[in-house]
């Protein structure tokens, strides 16, 4: 079976149909998490209760980024006009994060996943022709990546939200980017300014950063887990479509609150092969992919959580030490006695 007959068979299935009802429960209900937990934390003033609500409000945004997501991938609407509509408001208003930046990286991504100087979401030195590529403090923080993998993570919204900023400016005037710029400039007011109305300018000062820390590693444990530590693919390197999507791509195995905490992207391989299709169908997708990979000798890549982690970090650590000990080799010092520079 080819990718062809695949997607024939999960057309017709139904399952790149039109969630509208599953999508208007998840819209609602993570607009009342964000509300919740928003206004109880803005209410009380037990300093370790508004802590943990933080918590809360962090699940509540990144529930709306999926909602982003999705629809980045016209998988929520028909109209392409709805879907960015609804995009702009999830990811700006919500995650102070330009639609348009992301999608643009986003795209980048599924076209290249886990290619080499080609996937934006290589942020970690992945394979040692990218560690042979690495200088300076480049190479310094690259061979200590597994040890500073999380706190990176943690950056991730603070990263996401200047580059998309300055990505905004570097638009040519239109509706469009004056319109991602005051959602933006809402979402600065409602997650930075608003809190200091509401308790002391020391409580604001601490969870207004501590707000954007949590979502990056939140978001960036959960999506590092669909590539990172699988194959890497080389500069040049050519593969076929379906074939590039699942050997570099790892699913999390599901559940109730897995698929909840993941927005589903646990479902990567799913998702890789078919971007259009509405997360809740993931699951029913999942015994059609299986058997396409059983027929093609293709690596079907499903673990737990813990265990994705412990992968991830063991990848890193290999290639950060490979490149530690061909560094203090004699025969790698050998060759930089000889280089010229």
């Amino acid at each position: 079976m080819d990718y062809v007959s695949l997607r024939k068979e999960v057309t017709d299935a139904g399952l790149l149909d039109r969630q509208y009802g599953y999508y208007a429960f998840k819209i609602l209900s993570s607009l009342a998490i964000v509300c919740g937990f928003g206004f109880l934390f803005l209410t009380v003033s037990n300093f370790w209760l508004q802590l943990l609500l933080v918590f809360g409000l962090t699940v509540g945004v990144l529930q709306f980024a999926f909602l982003g997501h999705d629809a980045g991938h016209r998988a929520i609407f028909k109209s392409d006009r709805r879907n960015d509509f609804f995009g702009h408001i999830f990811f700006e208003l919500f995650g102070g994060v330009g639609y348009n930046y992301w999608v643009a990286r986003h795209n980048e991504h599924h076209a290249n996943p886990n290619q080499e100087d080609e996937d934006p979401d290589m942020i970690f030195v992945q394979s040692e022709g990218m560690m042979a590529r690495k200088k300076g403090l480049g190479l310094f923080l690259a061979r200590r990546q597994h040890w500073l993998y999380f706190p990176a993570l943690s950056m991730y919204a603070f990263v996401f939200q200047v580059r998309s900023t300055i990505h905004n400016i570097g638009l040519k005037n239109s509706l469009g980017k004056w319109g991602e710029l005051v959602l933006l400039l809402s979402h600065l007011f409602v997650f930075w300014v608003l809190p200091f109305f509401f308790m002391a300018w020391w409580k604001a000062a601490l969870f207004a950063p501590l707000l954007r820390l949590l979502e990056g590693l939140y978001f960036g444990s959960v999506s590092a887990t669909n590539h990172k530590g699988m194959r890497v693919v080389k500069k040049g390197e050519q593969l076929g479509f379906a074939e590039r999507q699942i050997i570099t791509t790892r699913n999390v195995r599901p559940g109730l609150l897995v698929d909840f905490v993941y927005g589903c992207l646990n479902y990567q391989i799913e998702h890789h092969l078919f971007p259009t299709m509405p997360r809740n169908n993931f699951t029913k997708a999942k015994p059609f992919v299986v058997e396409f990979c059983r027929e093609n000798s293709l690596p079907f890549e499903e673990t737990g959580v813990i265990e994705s982690y412990r992968q991830i970090l063991g990848s890193l650590r290999r290639v950060a030490l490979t490149a530690k000990q061909r560094a203090s080799s004699p025969a790698a010092n050998a060759v930089l006695s000889r280089s010229p520079n």
